[in-house]
């Protein structure tokens, strides 16, 4: 069968985030308490030679220095930061404010409306300390940097199954049943990776399946990007 992407639609049910849609304002762990920063790599003071037999010194190079900030953005004098995971849930349609500046990715932005990842794009308030960014038409989750919560955000579609086979790389699993707030899924069979299998399973075990949304159409359907697998039962 010809393979393509599809993204599940799924609709909002939970009165949080329609209550922030309507006011228009307001994998795996996630973010911490202070944004994430790359360093590049320290570089000792080595000697070398010039050829003339004299030891050069190299310039000292052991302090570290800032590469680039996780992608962040600033409203209401709130920096949010990527958590890398997907919304699967559709909001309202109506954006509650669009990026219109940005900074370099080595910079924190300090106006509202800024980010270090570009402009142009637009956000809703989502549930729980999250903002909702239209990047890329992806609807990514970013979550207050202040925040203590590193659990998958409530946005990002699961499901539980039933493991039919596991094999080398993947689990071969029964749907069951979706989350509450998220569209029913299609019943049948599902490939899923295992880089993010968290326990030990066997076959009949049940697992809960945090993914990306997409599905790959083949026979049976593969799941894209899980970010996390559960066992919760025991056989």
């Amino acid at each position: 069968m010809k393979k393509r992407l599809s993204l599940l639609l799924i609709t909002a049910a939970t009165a949080t985030f329609l209550t922030a849609c309507a006011r228009g304002a307001q994998t795996q762990d996630t973010v911490g308490s202070e944004p994430q920063v790359q360093t590049g790599d320290a570089v000792s003071e080595e000697e070398s030679t010039d050829g003339s037999g004299d030891a050069a010194t190299l310039p000292d190079l052991t302090e570290s220095r800032p590469v680039a900030y996780a992608p962040c953005v600033r409203v209401n004098g709130v920096i949010y930061q990527d958590t890398g995971f997907l919304s699967s849930m559709v909001g309202c349609g109506n954006m509650d404010g669009k990026i219109t500046t940005s900074v370099e990715s080595t910079q924190l932005p300090a106006k509202d409306d800024e980010a270090n990842f570009g402009k142009g794009y637009g956000y809703q308030f989502g549930a729980d300390d999250t903002l909702l960014v239209y990047w890329d038409d992806e609807p990514h989750i970013f979550r207050n940097v202040d925040s203590v919560d590193t659990s998958i955000p409530a946005e990002v579609l699961h499901f539980t199954a039933e493991v039919k086979e596991v094999n080398e790389g993947n689990l071969l699993v029964t749907y069951i049943a979706v989350a509450d707030g998220f569209q029913e899924m299609s019943a049948g069979d599902y490939v899923v990776s295992t880089d993010n299998l968290m326990d030990e399973v066997q076959t009949g075990d049940t697992v809960e399946i945090w993914f990306s949304g997409y599905i790959q159409e083949t026979d049976p359907a593969q799941i894209g990007l899980a970010y996390r697998i559960e066992k919760v039962n025991e056989k």
